[in-house]
């Protein structure tokens, strides 16, 4: 078990996440009725001088891919993820419901996070962030304009399908994004209903037609309900995040083709089945001064639960931009 010093964040370690004993879990509290939960996994042959990896997860998400933080370890490095507040192991009743959050909340999830890293030696850190993790994380970096946190220099980025744009194709944004943000903002006390899986869920989960066992209490096969309040939220945190610069150096990780628009799950299955990549790759473009792309044939929204031959693709363009660091 790790020693980790209690500093600006109330720390709970327990014996043994919920993915085994490879794994360590930490409940942080970044303010006063605010949990996240900061989890570790165990890899004997690193050590606190190697660069640590912490990983941020999806809308409706939390971290499960162990497949993901083994190959951090085959790195040499030391994997890290980060549950946020309102998600997977971080839930709990007194809460606000994550629909009704604020980016400001995340980061101070970030920042408790950092620093339990930094109590346990952590010098150097990659973010690794998936889709609205990846836009989060890009608005802390963008906001922070800083490459040194919390005692930690920052040292790279690695976007996994982040959602910088709604899924929108980039000949259509232009009109449909402003009524978007009218219709948000007139209807932002409501939310509508998800009650059937979505074609995305059914391609991921064990139970459908994937091959992942995650929880389902914690990643509905429907999804959350949509919350007008929520989309004009993420509406202005992606303006916001184009309007700012961000020179740590960055690996945007994207599928070969959009599906979000194909009604047939062998047809969605092809791809990325929530956002549009070309629209993605666009805004990663205006925000990221040195910024590589890496394109996975096949590749699923996450990249990591694709199909074997195009998750080790995945990974392996990720070991390939590693080696120049």
């Amino acid at each position: 078990m790790d020693n980790c010093q209690q500093n600006t964040a109330s720390i709970a370690v327990e014996q043994e996440d919920i993915l085994g004993p490879n794994f360590t879990a930490y409940t942080l509290t970044p303010k006063q009725g605010q949990i996240c939960t900061l989890i570790k996994h165990q890899h004997q042959t690193a050590d606190v001088d190697s660069i640590a990896v912490l990983y941020l997860h999806g809308y409706t998400d939390y971290f499960y891919q162990v497949e993901l933080a083994e190959f951090v370890s085959q790195q040499g490095m030391i994997f890290y993820a980060l549950d946020l507040h309102g998600y997977g192991r971080s839930i709990r009743p007194f809460q606000q419901d994550h629909n009704q959050n604020t980016f400001s909340n995340y980061f101070a999830d970030i920042e408790t996070s950092l620093q339990a890293m930094a109590n346990q030696g952590i010098q150097r850190c990659i973010f690794l962030g998936h889709s609205t993790g990846g836009l989060i994380v890009s608005r802390y970096l963008a906001e922070h304009n800083s490459k040194r946190i919390a005692d930690i220099d920052i040292v790279g980025l690695i976007l996994n399908s982040p959602f910088l744009s709604l899924p929108l194709s980039l000949t259509s944004e232009s009109w449909r994004l402003p009524l978007y943000q009218f219709i948000s903002r007139s209807l932002s006390g409501i939310s509508l209903p998800a009650h059937k899986p979505t074609l995305y869920a059914q391609s991921i989960h064990q139970s459908l037609a994937g091959e992942w066992p995650y929880r389902l209490d914690w990643k509905p096969s429907q999804g959350s309900p949509l919350s007008f309040s929520w989309l004009n939220q993420i509406m202005k945190e992606q303006k916001a995040c184009l309007s700012q610069r961000c020179g740590i150096p960055t690996l945007l990780c994207r599928s070969s083709k959009s599906t979000y628009h194909e009604k047939e799950l062998v047809e969605l299955q092809q791809g990325d089945g929530v956002l549009d990549v070309e629209n993605m790759e666009s805004k990663a473009k205006q925000i990221f001064t040195q910024l590589e792309i890496a394109i996975i044939d096949g590749g699923y929204h996450d990249l990591a639960l694709s199909p074997l031959i195009s998750r080790q693709d995945y990974y392996k363009k990720i070991q390939n931009w590693l080696s120049t660091y």
